[in-house]
C-alpha cells in the first residue's frame, strides 16, 4: 500500500510538473503557428521589383539575420514622434500625441542612399530568410547545413545565368548570421562548380558577429535543454561556447580563403545588455563582446557603434550610427561600381603628346549631351574637318575620359569596307557574340554575320542596362555604305569623325555638328614644347621664339606638329634641333614634310605626305569631268590668303576681252581651266567652277569665308601638297598659265577702277600678284626685242594697281625697267620715255625721296621745253608733281605758283569741270591751308566738293577725301558745327555703302570722334568708339579670318586693361562672342583676353587705348579722357588682314589735309 501511495505521489508530481512545465512553456512561439510565423519566405527575398533581364555588371547585397530571427523584425525599428513634434504651429491647450511607424532602413533609407552621381551603377538588395529558430519545432539545423542552404539560395535564385555570375556580391550579417556567411563562403571554395561565389564577394558587413563565440551561449543551451520537449534544437547553440574548436576552425578557413580580397568591416556593441535592475543595481552584459567582434587581418577594419546588440542592425532614422554603417557600405560599392570590368573596345588612345583644346571640348561636351528624341539614336554627333587636325584624337580622349559613363564602348574603322568588316568581328568576339574571328565574308556589308550581331545586341540594350557609346572612326569614303552599319538603339551615343562636312547627314535624325579646324598659337607651341620642352627648364626664351616660327611655318596643323616635335625631340640637343629644323624647312621642306622615319613608333602611320591621299584620290576618281584635284592645284598658286570668286570673274572677262591675251595662250589652257574659266552671254559662267569647289569645301580642302568679295581661303600645308599634284615638267607651264590669268583680272580689273565701290577689292587682287621680277622680262641689251604694246599695257595696268595699294616701290621697280627700256629702243626724248620718267618721279615723291624726284622732275621739264611734246599734257603732269614735291619740303611759295599755272592751263585745255582740273584745284587748296590762308582754301576746296559730287557722285573716294579736307579747313576756321555734319556725312555714306566694319567706315568714324573729344563732348566720342571698335571686332567674325588675325596680333594690352575693355564692349555688342568656333581658335590666357587684344591691337585707336587701369563700370569714363588727336592714325587699314596697306600711303587723318595725285 505505501508502495503503491508512493507510486501515487510520484506520479501526482510528475502530473504537477507536467502541468508547470507545460503552463510555463506554452506560449513559447512556434513557427508552425502561422501568427508566430514569418512573413518572407525562406529564401532570397528581393527588397523590391527588378527589371529583368538582369544586367550582367553589377552589384547584389544580401542581409543575413542572426539566430532564431527573420526579416521582418531584424531590421526593423520603431520610431515615434508626437503629434507636438509633428504639428506646424501647436496649440498651447494641445496634449501630446504619440505617433508611431515601423521603419526597415534597408527598404526606406539604403536605395536613396547607395545612389552615385559619379559612375553608374546597378545595385539589387536581398534578405536572406533562414530558419534558424531554435526554442521550439526546430529543425536540426546546424552551421555546416546552413551555410551549404545559403551556397544553394545563391547559386539558384540569383544567379542562374552566366550573366548573373558576373554580378559582385556584399553581405551584410547581423550577429549569428555573419558565421552562416562564413560557412557558406569556405563551402563555396572548396567547390570548384561554386568557388565563383567566393571570387564575386567583394565586402562583408559584419554586424555583432561572434568570431569567437558568445558568453550568452551557455544561458541559451540550458534554455534549449529544458525546451527539449516542445521540440527545441541545443545543438545549434553548441558552436557559439565562447573560443570554441569549431569557431576557431571556421574563422581559419574563411581567412584562408579571403587572402585579403574581400573588404571586412567588423561592427561591435559599446554598450552592454540589461538583463535586470533593482533601484541603482542594474545587471547589464555584452553579448558579443568586442573580443568576439573583431580580429586583425588584411582588408579587415573594425568599428565600434554606441549600441548594444540589438541596436546594431536597427535604425530607426538617419542618425550617426546609420551614417557611419551606410558610409562604409557606400566606400565598397563606390570601388565596385568604379572599378567593375566594361567592355572598352577601342584598340588606340590618345597620343602621349594630346594636347587639350578647351574650345573644342567644351563643345563636344555639350552637344553629345543633346538629345534627339525621336532620332533612331538619342545622342549623336559628327565631327568634321580636314586631314590631320585631331578629329580622332578628340574621340579617344573622350572615350577614355568617359570609360566610366558607358558600357560598352565600342569603335570602327570605316577607312575602307575590309576595315568596317574586320573592325565588327573584333568587337562581336569582345562582346562574346562570336568565339573566334571569321574569315568568310559576306559580299554585302549588311550580310555579314558579325555586323548583324553587333547592331541587334546594341539595339536590344534596354533600361537595366549601361549606355553604349559606338565611334565611326575615318568615315572619310560615304559611299562604301557607312550609314547601313551605324548601330541604333535607345540606349547608344554615336560619335563620328570624318573629313566630309556632309557626315552628319549619316544618321537620320537629329545629329549635332562639330567643325574642327588648326590648333591656336598656344595650343601649337604646347604641342610642339611636349616633345621638347621635358629636356629644358625653365625654357629659354629662344626655345619659345623659336617654337613660335615651327608652328608659323606648319600652319599650326597638329600631325605637322606633332611629327615635327618627334623629329625634333628625338635629337640628343633639342634645342638646337629646334634651330636646325627652321633652317631645314626653308631649305628642305618637301623632304621634311615627306619623311616617315618614325613609322610604326607613333600611333598614327599618316605623314603630312599622306594624310590626305585617300580624300585627293577619291574626289578625282568621283569627278572626272571637274577635275577638283587640278582645280585645287590651281587655287595652290595664289599666294594671298583669300581666293575671291571675283577675282576668278575678273580673269574669265579679260581673257575674253582683251586683245593682251592672244587666242593660242587661252586655247593652251587645259581644260579644267578652260571650264573654271568660260563665258557665256558676255559673263562669267561661273557653274563649273561652283561645283568643283564646293567638293573641296566638303572635304575641308578649302574653307569659304565672307570677306566684301566672297572667296576660300586654303591651309598652307593643303596647298603645298596640292602643288605635287602637278607633274614636275608641267610645273613651269602652270606658273605662265596662273601669271597670265591674274594679269587678264588685273587688266579687266583696270578697266574697271574708276568705279567707287571698286577699289577696296583692288587691295585683294595685287596680292594674289608674283613678284614684279617675275612680270618683268630679263635685264635689256642692245638685242632684246621691244616689249609689245600688249605687254606694255600690262605694265601700266600694274602700275595703276600698285599705286592703289601705295605699292611704291613696285611702281618704282616697273617705271624703272620701262624707262630703260624705252631709253634702249626709243631714246631719251621720246615721249613715251617722259612718260615712264614721270611714273618713276612719282614713286620718288611718294618713298620720301624728295630730292631725287626733284632732280629727276626738273630734267623731264627742261626737255618737254625743247617742244618734243605737241600738247604739253607731260609737262604739266610733270609741273604739277614738282609742285607736290616742293610742298612735301616746306616750299610753299614755289608749289603755290607751279600749281595756279597747272590749275589755270588746265581750266583752259579741259574745261574747269575735268577731274584732272579738280585735282590741281585740291592740290592748290592744300598749299594755301598749309601756309594758314584757309579762307582762301574754303572757297576753292567748296567748289571741287561740289563738282565731284556732280562728275563722280557722292560715293566716290575722291569726293570723300575733297569733303574731309574741307572738314579738316572749317576746324581751322572754327566752323566746328559744319565741319561734324561733314564728316558724319561721309561716315554715314559708308555705313550704307560699305558696311560698318570696312576700313573707310572706320577712318571716317575715328575722325568724327576727334571732333567731338576736342568739342568737349567726350561721352558722345566714347559712345562711337565703342561702336566702331565692336564693328572691328564684328567684322573679322563675319569674315572668318581668325588664323590670320590671330598671327598679326600686337600683344599692347595687359591683361586687365583687355578684360575691363571687352567687358564694355560686350554691353554694346552682344554678339561679339556668339561664335563658339571662332572664339575657341584664338590664343591668350582667355579667350575673352585674346579677343580683346586681337581687336583692339588692330583698331585706328590702340594709339589712345587708357593706359591706366580699367575698373571703371562705365564704358564712357575710361574712353573719355585718352583720345588723342595727334595720335589718331588710320591704323584701321590694318582691320581686314588681307588688306594691309603701308604707312607711307595715303591717309585720311583727322586733323591734316590730303593731296590727290594727278
Amino acid at each position: 500500500m505505501a508502495r503503491v501511495l508512493a507510486i501515487c505521489h510520484v506520479i501526482a508530481g510528475l502530473f504537477g510538473i507536467a502541468f508547470l512545465y507545460d503552463k510555463f512553456t506554452y506560449n513559447t512561439p512556434t513557427r508552425l503557428g502561422a501568427d508566430d510565423a514569418p512573413q518572407a519566405r525562406f529564401e532570397l527575398v528581393p527588397a523590391s521589383n527588378y527589371n529583368a533581364p538582369v544586367p550582367a555588371r553589377g552589384i547584389d547585397i544580401i542581409f543575413v539575420h542572426g539566430l532564431g530571427s527573420n526579416p521582418d523584425t531584424t531590421w526593423r525599428a520603431r520610431r515615434c514622434t508626437t503629434k507636438l513634434e509633428t504639428s506646424a504651429v501647436p496649440k498651447a491647450s494641445e496634449a501630446p500625441e504619440h505617433a508611431c511607424q515601423d521603419v526597415n532602413w534597408v527598404i526606406d533609407f539604403l536605395p536613396d542612399d547607395l545612389r552615385f552621381d559619379e559612375v553608374r551603377q546597378d545595385i539589387r538588395l536581398f534578405f536572406y530568410n533562414y530558419d534558424a529558430y531554435w526554442k521550439r519545432d526546430a529543425l536540426p539545423e546546424r552551421l555546416s547545413t546552413l551555410g551549404a542552404a545559403l551556397v544553394g539560395r545563391i547559386e539558384s535564385g540569383i544567379r542562374a545565368t552566366n550573366a548573373e555570375r558576373g554580378r559582385d556580391l556584399i553581405f551584410v550579417a547581423h550577429s549569428y548570421g555573419g558565421l552562416v556567411v562564413k560557412k557558406a563562403l569556405v563551402l563555396a571554395r572548396l567547390d570548384s562548380s561554386k568557388s565563383y561565389i567566393t571570387e564575386v564577394t567583394k565586402g562583408i558587413l559584419f554586424l555583432g558577429t561572434p568570431h569567437r563565440g558568445t558568453t550568452f551561449s551557455s544561458w541559451g543551451w540550458w534554455q534549449a535543454q529544458a525546451l527539449r520537449l516542445r521540440g527545441s534544437n541545443p545543438s545549434i547553440l553548441t558552436d557559439l561556447e565562447y573560443d570554441s574548436t569549431s569557431l576557431r576552425d571556421l574563422h581559419d578557413e574563411f581567412a584562408r580563403g579571403n587572402g585579403g580580397n574581400i573588404a571586412v568591416y567588423n561592427f561591435f556593441e559599446q554598450r552592454p545588455i540589461r538583463l535586470a535592475q533593482l533601484w541603482f543595481f542594474k545587471w547589464e552584459k555584452f553579448c558579443v563582446p568586442e573580443s568576439s567582434a573583431t580580429y586583425g587581418s588584411p582588408m579587415t577594419y573594425n568599428f565600434g557603434l554606441s549600441v548594444d546588440h540589438y541596436g546594431l542592425n536597427k535604425f530607426a532614422s538617419r542618425d550617426a550610427n546609420y551614417q557611419f554603417v551606410l558610409s562604409k557600405l557606400r566606400a565598397v560599392v563606390f570601388s565596385l561600381a568604379a572599378s567593375a570590368k566594361r567592355t572598352y573596345a577601342v584598340p588606340l588612345k590618345t597620343v602621349a603628346s594630346y594636347t587639350q583644346r578647351e574650345g573644342l571640348w567644351s563643345e563636344l561636351q555639350n552637344k553629345i549631351r543633346i538629345s534627339h528624341a525621336n532620332a533612331p539614336v538619342p545622342y549623336a554627333v559628327a565631327i568634321s574637318g580636314l586631314g590631320g587636325v585631331g578629329k580622332s584624337q578628340l574621340a579617344l580622349k573622350y572615350a577614355e575620359t568617359y570609360k566610366d559613363r558607358y558600357d560598352p564602348i565600342l569603335w570602327i574603322d570605316a577607312s575602307s569596307t575590309e576595315l568596317l568588316r574586320s573592325s565588327f568581328q573584333r568587337l562581336a568576339v569582345e562582346l562574346g557574340l562570336l568565339e573566334t574571328l571569321g574569315t568568310k565574308q559576306a559580299s554585302a556589308l549588311m550580310d555579314d554575320s558579325a555586323i548583324r550581331l553587333v547592331l541587334k545586341w546594341l539595339y536590344d540594350r534596354t533600361e537595366a542596362d549601361g549606355e553604349w557609346l559606338f565611334i565611326v572612326d575615318n568615315a572619310d569614303d560615304l559611299s562604301i555604305g557607312v550609314q547601313a552599319v551605324i548601330p541604333k538603339g535607345p540606349r547608344g551615343t554615336v560619335l563620328i569623325t570624318s573629313q566630309d562636312e556632309l557626315s552628319p547627314k549619316l544618321l537620320t535624325g537629329n545629329c549635332e555638328h562639330i567643325k574642327v579646324g588648326t590648333m591656336s598659337i598656344p595650343e601649337s607651341a604646347a604641342l610642339l614644347l611636349h616633345h621638347i620642352g621635358h629636356y629644358l627648364d625653365p625654357i629659354p626664351e629662344n626655345v619659345t621664339t623659336d617654337c613660335k616660327r615651327v608652328v608659323h611655318n606648319l600652319g599650326y596643323h597638329p600631325l605637322a606638329l606633332d611629327l615635327a616635335g618627334a623629329y625634333i625631340g628625338n635629337n640628343a640637343d633639342p634645342e638646337s634641333a629646334l634651330t636646325q629644323y627652321l633652317d631645314d624647312f626653308t631649305r628642305h621642306r618637301d623632304e621634311l614634310l615627306q619623311m616617315d622615319h618614325f613609322q610604326g613608333l607613333l600611333p598614327t602611320e599618316k605623314t603630312v605626305w599622306t594624310v590626305w591621299d585617300t580624300t585627293l584620290h577619291k574626289i578625282a576618281g568621283d569627278n572626272p569631268h571637274l577635275q577638283p584635284d587640278l582645280l585645287l592645284a590651281f587655287l595652290a598658286h595664289f599666294p594671298g590668303p583669300v581666293i575671291q570668286d571675283e577675282t576668278i570673274r575678273l580673269a574669265a572677262l579679260g581673257l575674253t576681252q582683251c586683245d593682251c591675251v592672244p587666242e593660242t595662250v587661252r586655247e593652251g589652257f587645259p581644260a579644267v581651266l578652260q571650264g573654271i574659266l568660260s563665258t557665256d552671254d558676255g559673263g562669267w559662267d561661273s557653274f563649273q567652277y561652283r561645283q568643283a569647289r564646293d567638293i573641296m569645301l566638303r572635304y575641308s580642302l578649302l574653307k569659304q569665308v565672307g570677306t566684301y568679295w566672297f572667296g576660300v581661303t586654303m591651309h598652307p600645308l593643303v596647298k603645298w601638297r596640292a602643288l605635287k599634284v602637278i607633274p614636275k615638267e608641267e610645273i613651269p607651264q602652270w606658273k605662265e598659265w596662273f601669271t597670265t590669268i591674274i594679269l587678264a583680272a588685273c587688266i579687266q580689273m583696270g578697266e574697271q577702277i574708276e568705279q567707287g565701290d571698286r577699289h577696296g577689292f583692288l587691295q585683294d587682287l595685287v596680292t594674289h600678284l608674283p613678284p614684279t621680277s617675275e612680270l618683268l622680262p630679263p635685264q635689256l641689251s642692245n638685242d632684246s626685242t621691244y616689249p609689245s604694246i600688249s605687254e606694255m599695257m600690262m605694265q601700266l595696268t600694274l602700275m595703276q594697281l600698285f599705286i592703289g595699294q601705295g605699292k611704291w616701290d613696285e611702281v618704282e621697280r616697273i617705271s624703272r625697267w620701262q624707262v630703260q627700256a624705252n631709253k634702249s629702243k626709243l631714246g631719251a626724248n621720246h615721249t613715251s620715255t617722259l612718260q615712264s620718267m614721270v611714273f618713276l618721279a612719282s614713286a620718288l615723291r611718294n618713298q620720301g625721296r624728295l630730292d631725287d624726284a626733284e632732280k629727276l622732275l626738273e630734267e623731264i621739264i627742261e626737255t618737254s621745253n625743247t617742244g618734243i611734246e605737241a600738247d604739253g599734257t607731260i609737262r604739266l603732269r610733270s609741273v604739277a608733281i614738282l609742285a607736290l614735291t616742293l610742298s612735301g619740303q616746306g616750299r610753299y611759295h614755289e608749289a603755290e605758283k607751279l600749281e595756279i599755272e597747272v590749275m589755270e592751263t588746265r581750266k583752259a585745255k579741259l574745261g574747269p569741270e575735268d577731274l584732272e582740273t579738280l585735282t590741281s584745284m585740291s592740290n592748290l587748296a592744300s598749299t594755301l591751308w598749309h601756309q594758314g590762308r584757309w579762307v582762301e582754301a574754303e572757297k576753292l576746296l567748296t567748289e571741287v566738293v561740289e563738282k565731284h559730287k556732280a562728275k563722280l557722285g557722292v560715293h566716290h573716294p575722291h569726293t570723300h577725301q575733297s569733303m574731309s579736307n574741307l572738314a579738316s579747313t572749317f576746324k581751322k576756321l572754327g566752323r566746328w558745327d559744319e565741319a561734324e555734319q561733314l564728316e558724319r556725312e561721309i561716315m554715314g555714306m559708308n555705313k550704307a555703302k560699305l558696311g560698318v566694319s570696312h576700313p573707310d567706315t572706320l577712318n571716317s568714324m575715328a575722325r568724327v570722334i576727334l571732333i567731338l573729344k576736342e568739342r568737349g563732348r567726350g561721352d558722345e566720342a566714347a559712345k562711337l568708339y565703342l561702336e566702331g571698335l565692336g564693328s572691328l571686332v564684328s567684322g573679322l567674325q563675319t569674315d572668318g579670318l581668325w588664323d590670320i588675325g590671330e598671327k598679326l596680333m600686337i600683344n599692347q594690352l595687359g591683361e586687365s586693361r583687355a578684360k575691363s575693355l571687352l567687358a564694355c564692349l560686350r554691353k554694346h555688342h552682344t554678339w561679339i562672342l556668339s561664335d563658339s568656333n571662332n572664339v575657341s581658335r584664338l590664343s591668350g590666357k582667355s579667350k575673352e583676353i585674346a579677343y580683346a587684344k586681337n581687336a583692339l591691337t588692330k583698331s585706328p585707336f590702340s594709339e589712345i587705348i587708357p593706359t591706366g587701369s580699367l575698373e571703371h563700370e562705365s564704358c564712357m569714363d575710361f574712353v573719355r579722357p585718352n583720345i588723342d588727336e595727334e595720335t589718331m592714325t588710320c591704323q584701321w587699314k590694318l582691320s581686314r588682314p588681307q588688306r594691309l596697306l603701308p604707312a607711307s600711303g595715303p591717309c585720311l587723318q583727322a586733323n591734316s589735309f590730303s593731296r590727290i595725285e594727278g
